[in-house]
């Protein structure tokens, strides 16, 4: 059976990201965010044509084309203190079936066609031979374990490669535990080439399948002092400090390589800026950062430092949801002894696999 990814965003969106439409295998989703819980809302039928009014809620006019098997366009029309969402399905007897969900509030409109007593995609049906929203596929991580092989990454009270294998390892075994698939780059103490910007290359090629989901890419940070403790979380985008780009240029092979390979993701995140599908997938990468290094400090006890922007070449072709963590300071006379510790890094896999699961409910991929 051909794999459909848990969600593929067209993210037809708007500036601020209020509206967003997605593919799913046997449906098509509408998925509009909510700025408080008191917006009003119905949804209305007139031959093809779906309505949903929203009181207290004022849009900005857009408007496209989804050509999707249920939906045809979509237009967003101001109303007042309010808006009109026009839905264009490609038949009148297309069903939609309208939820509310919160954290964060949001309208969910389904939108799927009459089927017999099976449909073609394999989905329950309802007793009037009604298709009924498919349970989406398990959704996929790839896991990124940084460095291995010949370059061992940060040598501090732990060396980075062996660390972040452990913690990638032990991720993987709880994020199977909840039915999600996982996928590594690197099983083992092993590079993907001796060359490195071949060996990121493969590993962001493996982020670009159209089968992953998220794209999480594991790492030890250091600082110059020895002094810095906490969780970092990087998301793509264009350093905006010095000290981020310094990071950024040493996890990118250090030296002139890695400002050589920094400039060539820098030029990626220029083009960012033009395009209203990257815009969007960098927003939710952000969110994913925010996510993982909040729920990675409760629960390891480690100040989080932020999520930043950074050009890191692992990171630059990524479409899904991607990032990468520091999940503390290797080189640090308390935290990189923490880090030795199994225990330890037990809560650091804890505290991953918290934000991954709070991230996929928080409705990016609902």
């Amino acid at each position: 059976m051909r794999f459909f990814p848990l969600l593929l965003w067209v993210l037809l969106a708007l500036a601020q990201a209020n509206l967003r439409v997605g593919i799913h295998e046997g449906f098509t989703r509408v998925v509009v965010d909510l700025p408080a819980p008191g917006v009003g809302y119905a949804l209305e039928r007139e031959g093809a044509l779906l309505v949903l009014r929203l009181s207290g809620l004022a849009l900005p006019p857009s408007g496209g084309v989804v050509d999707s098997k249920e939906l045809a366009s979509y237009q967003v029309v101001p109303e007042g203190n309010g808006t009109r969402l026009l839905l264009r399905t490609k038949s009148p007897q297309t069903e939609a079936k309208l939820a509310r969900y919160s954290d964060p509030e949001r309208l969910v409109v389904d939108l799927y066609l009459p089927s017999g007593p099976t449909s073609p995609s394999g989905a329950k049906t309802s007793p009037s031979g009604l298709t009924k929203p498919p349970r989406p596929p398990k959704p996929l991580v790839l896991l990124d374990p940084g460095h291995g092989g010949v370059d061992p990454g940060m040598v501090g009270y732990v060396v980075e490669k062996e660390l972040v294998l452990d913690v990638a390892l032990r991720l993987k075994r709880l994020l199977e535990r909840e039915g999600i698939e996982v996928l590594l780059t690197r099983d083992r103490d092993m590079h993907l080439s001796p060359d490195k910007r071949e060996d990121l290359s493969r590993r962001a090629g493996l982020a670009d399948s159209s089968r992953v989901n998220l794209f999480i890419s594991i790492h030890a940070n250091a600082s110059p002092t020895h002094t810095a403790q906490g969780i970092e979380v990087y998301y793509f985008g264009r350093a905006q400090s010095q000290a981020v780009l310094d990071q950024v240029i040493r996890e990118n092979g250090g030296g002139d390589l890695g400002r050589r390979l920094t400039q060539e993701a820098r030029t990626v995140a220029e083009k960012i800026l033009q395009d209203i599908v990257a815009q969007a997938n960098q927003r939710y990468s952000e969110r994913l950062a925010e996510t993982l290094g909040r729920k990675l400090s409760q629960a390891t006890g480690s100040p989080y430092r932020g999520s930043f922007p950074g050009d890191f070449f692992v990171l630059r072709y990524a479409k899904v949801p991607a990032v990468l963590v520091e999940v503390g300071f290797g080189d640090h006379p308390v935290e990189g002894r923490k880090l030795q510790d199994p225990a330890y890094r037990e809560k650091v896999a804890q505290g991953l696999l918290s934000g991954i699961l709070t991230f996929l409910a928080q409705g990016a991929f609902r």
